[in-house]
């Protein structure tokens, strides 16, 4: 049919991906509310959103090898209930321990989507335009991000935040009936086809593990990672304690950093693809550079500096530290090749979400003992290194050969 065609297609991706970011960057916004009833510490409410990224982090390369192999309409549709489901039960959960359990297991689905996502893109669009395309597709992420932090703080002092929950698990629900009635995978020739006979992880690991520009990308994604979550889970709390925003207020500023971010993941596809086509490792050091820079300035950020700043701030940061999954996704499935880009993303986003476990625990404990000094210059920090090291060119390896196993040692 006419309709079915890669930007029909990535329009489906970009919808199913904000609803599904409704619902896992709703921790940061909903934070006050839910630190206040629940009565918890600031690291005690990071484990809850470490709980939510354990879960994610055990199902991400499962769920690449499941892209590479299967439909990727139905593995979007189960994505989308995998999270519309727990979201609804959480809504009416009573305990901090029951919170944990179901914020665990919304990780299920937000742990699969990219790689179905990613394997879309690549299959759909040439390498011209993957870059592009890819950081299209990404802005959904931001846009569900942004949409709940610029709602969910007004709706959670109106309704409550477990209607403000159930609301997001319905428009959850909504997208993966759509999704499942009309997404279709990409025409692609045969070899390549989802469902046809593919070796797993196991066959390949080898390659992987020689495979130095892929193995770098791998050391360095918790870090790259640990950037991101703490903006999107301290900075409304930040803004709140640090600075005495109002939590409306300062949901509106990290509403605005989440489209700084959505905004960035197309830009820095684009000059990934015009500038960087050859060396798309030095455009995402150049984001990682400007990361260190943003989270620095918060954290010399006076507590009577005017909102503004802080907002400014705000967008630079998420311009940047939220604004690098398209191109990393990219980077990773590039250096491999496309054949096992499931893969390869699952394994990245599988070892990336270190960060995203251990990160809001760190920074937490770090804001609860020395203050949030501390905790921006720790991001400031790690965010540096990446840079440092990304900038460096890594030694070209060949991609990764699906139909042939590593020779035995």
């Amino acid at each position: 049919m006419a309709w079915r065609n890669a930007w029909t297609m990535l329009v489906l991706l970009i919808a199913g991906q904000i609803a599904m970011s409704s619902g896992s960057y709703l921790w940061g916004p909903l934070a006050p509310f839910i630190v206040a009833e629940l009565g918890v510490s600031k690291a005690q409410f990071g484990a809850v959103q470490s709980a939510f990224y354990v879960v994610g982090a055990l199902m991400a390369t499962p769920a690449g090898v499941l892209a590479d192999r299967f439909d990727g309409r139905w593995l979007l549709l189960a994505c989308l209930l995998a999270m519309a489901i727990p979201l609804a039960l959480l809504s009416r959960a009573g305990t901090l321990g029951a919170v944990t359990v179901l914020a665990g297991l919304c990780g299920l689905g937000n742990g699969a989507i990219n790689q179905v996502g990613a394997r879309g893109v690549l299959h759909w669009f040439p390498p011209q335009r993957r870059a592009t395309a890819m950081g299209l597709r990404q802005t959904g992420n931001m846009l569900g991000a942004a949409l709940a932090a610029a709602a969910l703080p007004g709706l959670a002092q109106w309704l409550g935040w477990r209607n403000a929950v159930l609301l997001v698990a319905a428009v959850a629900g909504v997208a993966a009936v759509v999704s499942g009635a009309l997404y279709r995978e990409a025409p692609i020739e045969t070899g390549a086809a989802p469902g046809k006979a593919r070796p797993g992880l196991k066959a390949v690991a080898g390659q992987f593990l020689r495979n130095r520009p892929f193995m770098r990308l791998l050391w360095l994604a918790p870090f790259i990672a640990y950037a991101q979550i703490a903006m999107t889970t301290f900075f409304v709390l930040f803004l709140t304690d640090h600075q005495r925003l109002p939590a409306a207020l300062a949901g509106s500023l990290l509403g605005g950093a989440l489209l700084a971010a959505a905004v960035g993941r197309v830009a820095w596809g684009v000059i990934a693809d015009r500038f960087f086509a050859t060396t798309r490792s030095r455009c995402l050091a150049l984001v990682m550079a400007l990361t260190a820079l943003a989270a620095g300035a918060l954290a010399w950020l006076p507590a009577t500096a005017p909102p503004w700043l802080a907002g400014l701030i705000g967008l630079l940061y998420g311009f940047c530290a939220m604004g690098w999954q398209g191109l990393l996704m990219v980077v990773i499935a590039e250096s491999v090749g496309i054949a096992l880009a499931g893969t390869a993303v699952g394994l990245l986003i599988n070892v990336a979400w270190i960060g995203f476990v251990l990160g809001p625990v760190v920074f937490g404990a770090l804001a609860d003992g020395p203050g949030y000094v501390a905790a921006w210059v720790s991001v400031a920090g790690v965010s540096a290194l990446c840079a440092a090291v990304l900038w460096r060119p890594a030694p070209a390896s060949p991609a990764v050969n699906p139909t042939v196993s590593p020779p035995a040692a």
